[in-house]
């Protein structure tokens, strides 16, 4: 058993009060002896086994009772049959977490802790509730909520099962949100499951505070959160960065920028053999892994010259997670990717087209297209990559609107710039939507940017760890930020200067708040981070160009307007949760996890009590070796228990029938 409250039981000790209470006054009575003391004395030693026996009983009842109050503003919780006095919900709702990270395992058993939360959350509520509850699922691959009649067929539902996918929170919250309101139920237990990584549960959105604000007008609702937060050491992930197929007059191979990492906090070295699989043909590398983090560049796999386009994959030794060993690639034709600007300011066009016609790798050519707003309807969408885009935002009713999301969900990427100075933007895409223009304090140093994420995303580290030179920027003014994205640079006032918005496909859509001209900032005279930030978004566009594409696995990465088939010839059924490669008769595809699941960064304690402050809200930190059942309120059995203590000492006190009888006598014989 265990406690909401566990600080009201330091007042355990108040139970004694009616004994102390009794033991006072039995010292106040004061004996005086008088002639016919000896005959009351006689009559009481009769009567004084059973006269003893009621005052401890009176006495057990009033601690009883104090004990039970005391538990049951402590909140109480326990598993089985005692915590069915907790009441039954009208609906339980389970938000599980399926994403790639779930899939660490206890070597042991086999079992992840995906399985173990699914496990026990069905064991729980069938041990507590039965079936006077509706059960509702909401898994993070499809965030679609299932009814299920029986909360035993919960560990069998293809909605809880294995998926390489992320996880998005705040959209699963929503999504909760939305069932109650539209169904209209009343009392409804939520139980969340997951891991607790800060890039699924992305505590710093702002569509936390709008869910807490409304979940906070439904009284009826707890929050149980069901965490596995351990992380394991000996875990070691394995990704391809970026896959060229190079041919000369002698020999073709693939190059390919793999990357291992773990996150051990003594690391010792270990050898692993790598098997590289290139259109179903194996072979063997061994590598070291000294520290947390190897990468091996332009690593050279030979391939037949006949060989145009294919696919293969990187494999690593099973561990706690299979998930994380294996990466999928495709390789074919090196295409051309399109870059188009947007814009009509030769300030900012200028630098962008000077950035993005230089390739990262030499003798590749990048083309560039720079059109004007009034001319952005030519854009080219199914051969661009990337779109840089310093015009004010197109109203939602816009066919460009429509396009520039189109763009994103299909895993394009988007930079959206300030508009010019002056010119206000009422308009909002994705979520998000520019401010005011403000002019920095030089005075307070309030130009440089003392904040941004440096573990992934545009402004991340290089690939040997070293950091973009990202405080050294100076910020002379920048446009308001506003919106459900995630912060990835702040300035030293904490106000946004960078962020992304929500997508829940690979592709990317980010809003810049300053301009690379010498009026606004930096950004184009220093260049390091302007190149770095540009070329990375233009390669993530990239990815799904071509015949030959990378995405991300999730529940439309797959067009399904098209015959998807696996492309090792095997009659293993195609899903887009499942990492893989597929074909159809123009396309290859490789699934993977998102990277971002990589990541071992997690939410704090302080930041998931934040999230929900103001909630009737309890978390209980699992791990997949642990066997005790899940818990639940039971503060109705103490105060019943309180309640019948009360009854108890109250039947103790009535007067007896030969009291009763006494005084009815002696009232005759004084009248």
């Amino acid at each position: 058993m265990s406690f909401l409250a566990p600080a009201l039981l330091f007042a355990l000790p108040l139970a004694a009060l009616p004994v102390i209470i009794h033991l006072i006054h039995l010292h106040r009575r004061r004996t005086i002896e008088w002639a016919a003391m000896m005959f009351l004395l006689a009559a009481q030693q009769m009567n004084r086994g059973y006269s003893r026996l009621r005052q401890m009983l009176i006495l057990a009842f009033r601690v009883l009772a104090v004990l039970g109050l005391i538990l049951l503003v402590a909140r109480p919780l326990a598993g089985g049959w005692l915590g069915l006095t907790g009441g039954s919900p009208d609906a339980v709702i389970v938000l599980l977490d399926r994403s790639a990270s779930m899939e660490q395992q206890n070597l042991a058993t086999g079992e992840s802790k995906r399985s173990s939360a699914v496990k026990k959350i069905a064991r729980g509520i069938e041990d507590m509730f039965g079936s006077r509850t509706k059960v509702v699922l909401i898994d993070s691959a499809t965030n679609e909520p299932t009814l299920i009649d029986n909360a035993k067929a919960l560990t069998d539902l293809p909605a809880a099962q294995t998926s390489d996918t992320a996880a998005d929170l705040p959209a699963m919250m929503q999504s909760a949100l939305d069932f109650i309101t539209v169904n209209q139920i009343g009392r409804t237990d939520i139980w969340i499951a997951s891991d607790l990584r800060q890039a699924d549960w992305n505590a710093t959105s702002g569509r936390w505070e709008a869910l807490r604000a409304a979940f906070a007008k439904l009284e009826a609702v707890r929050f149980h959160l069901i965490a596995y937060p351990q992380l394991a050491e000996d875990n070691i992930a394995v990704q391809v960065d970026h896959v060229i197929r190079r041919e000369t007059t002698d020999r073709a191979e693939l190059m390919l920028d793999l990357r291992l990492t773990r996150h051990s906090a003594a690391p010792q070295p270990v050898e692993l053999p790598l098997q590289v699989v290139v259109n179903g043909a194996r072979s063997t590398m061994k590598v070291t892994l000294l520290a947390n983090e190897l990468v091996l560049q332009a690593q050279a796999v030979p391939i037949d010259k006949s060989v145009k386009r294919g696919w293969g994959r990187i494999e690593l030794p099973a561990d706690t997670n299979i998930r994380d060993n294996v990466f999928d690639f495709v390789f074919d034709q090196p295409s051309m990717p399109l870059s188009v600007i947007v814009s009509d300011d030769p300030d900012v066009i200028d630098p962008m087209r000077a950035v993005l016609a230089s390739p990262i790798e030499p003798g590749r050519k990048q083309e560039v297209q720079v059109l004007s707003p009034q001319r952005a309807s030519e854009i080219d969408w199914d051969k661009t990559a990337l779109v840089l885009w310093h015009a004010p935002l197109p109203a939602s009713d816009d066919i460009l609107a429509k396009q520039l999301t189109n763009h994103v969900t299909s895993g394009r990427t988007v930079i959206f710039f300030p508009p010019p100075n002056g010119q206000r933007d009422e308009a909002s895409i994705l979520g998000m939507r520019w401010g005011n223009w403000k002019q920095v304090n030089k005075v307070e140093n309030a130009g440089s940017i003392e904040w941004w994420r440096a573990s992934d995303d545009l402004l991340a580290n290089a690939r040997g760890g070293t950091a973009l030179p990202v405080g050294e920027l100076e910020v002379l003014k920048h446009c308001e930020i506003a919106g459900d994205g995630s912060p990835l640079a702040r300035l030293a006032n904490g106000e946004l200067l960078m962020a992304r918005a929500a997508s829940e496909q690979s592709g990317g859509a980010w809003f810049c708040g300053t301009l690379p001209g010498s009026a606004h900032s930096s950004l184009a005279r220093d260049g390091i981070v302007f190149y770095a930030m540009l070329q990375r978004a233009l390669i993530q566009g990239a990815k799904t160009l071509g015949s030959a594409q990378l995405r991300e696995a999730s529940s439309n990465a797959l067009p399904g307007n098209v015959t998807w088939r696996q492309a090792d010839g095997s009659e293993a059924s195609v899903s887009s949760l499942v990492a893989g490669v597929v074909a159809s008769d123009e396309r290859l595809v490789a699934l993977n996890r998102p990277l971002r699941e990589d990541s071992p960064a997690m939410v704090s304690d302080e930041a998931v009590k934040k999230l929900f402050a103001g909630l009737q809200f309890r978390r209980v930190d699992d791990e997949v070796e642990n066997e005790n059942a899940l818990a639940n309120e039971i503060w109705r059995t103490f105060l019943l228990l309180m309640a019948l203590a009360l009854i108890g000492e109250a039947i103790l006190c009535l007067p007896g029938a030969k009291d009763t009888q006494r005084v009815e006598t002696k009232r005759e014989v004084m009248a």
